[in-house]
């Protein structure tokens, strides 16, 4: 008779989720980070725009969008 291994190989729980089951964000985390990004390139829209046209509202409209991206990015943290 051969040597026996005392660690035996067992199969994963009924309730373990499988790699297909894992989904890879909810709803909340797939929005603010739509959200988030769509808040940088407009910001990176608006302020090339108000530098090309030389309007300041347009790059302090840009320079908020920067800001609410970032606050996203830090308070929530998807």
């Amino acid at each position: 008779m051969g040597p026996t291994n005392s660690f035996r190989v067992r199969a994963p729980h009924r309730s373990a989720p499988t790699p297909a089951d894992r989904v890879k964000g909810t709803d909340l985390t797939r929005g603010l980070r739509r959200t988030e990004y769509g808040l940088f390139l407009a910001a990176v829209v608006l302020i090339a725009a108000g530098v090309a046209g030389g309007l300041w509202w347009l790059i302090g409209v840009g320079a908020w969008a920067l800001i609410g991206g970032g606050a996203i990015e830090m308070i929530y943290r998807p």
